[in-house]
C-alpha cells in the first residue's frame, strides 16, 4: 500500500480483520507500507524493537518524485495496522520508483509515481515471499500529463 499518513493502510487492515472475524477469509493478510526513501517513517520505526520507540520515530523528508507520499513521523493507526498483521514497511528510491512507473506505463497502466511505489515494493516482495502479493494503486498518472 502506498503510505503517507497510513489512513488507507489502517482502513484496509480493519476491513481484513472484519472479514476474518466474520469467517469470510481464513486469515488476515500481512500488510506492507510502501514508502519513498526520501521520507520513510514507518520503515525507520520498524527498525526499533520497542513499540514506544517506534511511535516516537522521526525522519527528515526530502524531495521525491512520489510527491503524494512522505511524512516525518509514523502515525499510530498505521503502526497498529502493521503490528496487527505482522506487517512491515519498505522504502524505495526515486530511481526504482520511476523505473516501475515507466514499466507499468509500457504495459498500459498509467499510475502516478506515488502509486508506482506500491508496485515496486510488491514486485520485490513477490520475488522473495513466494506467495500472492497485491499492490494497490491509488492515483492515475493522467493528472501528471496535464499542463
Amino acid at each position: 500500500m502506498p503510505t503517507s499518513r497510513a489512513d488507507l493502510l489502517a482502513g484496509i487492515g480493519r476491513g481484513f480483520r472484519e472479514l476474518a472475524a466474520a469467517g469470510l477469509i481464513g486469515r488476515e493478510p500481512r500488510l506492507v507500507a510502501a514508502e519513498t526513501a526520501a521520507a520513510a517513517p514507518f520503515t525507520a520505526a520498524l527498525r526499533h524493537p520497542d513499540r514506544a520507540d517506534q511511535e516516537r520515530t522521526r525522519v527528515t523528508g526530502g524531495p521525491t518524485v512520489a510527491f503524494s507520499l512522505g511524512e516525518e513521523r509514523p502515525c499510530w493507526q498505521g503502526l497498529d495496522a502493521l503490528w496487527r498483521s505482522r506487517g512491515t514497511a519498505v522504502a524505495v528510491d526515486d530511481e526504482a520508483i520511476m523505473a516501475e512507473h515507466r514499466r507499468l506505463a509500457a504495459e498500459g497502466l498509467l499510475l502516478e509515481p506515488s502509486s508506482a511505489v506500491a508496485s515496486a515494493v510488491a514486485r520485490a516482495q513477490a520475488r522473495t515471499s513466494g506467495g500472492l502479493v497485491v499492490a494497490v494503486g491509488t492515483a492515475t498518472g493522467l493528472k501528471g500529463l496535464v499542463g
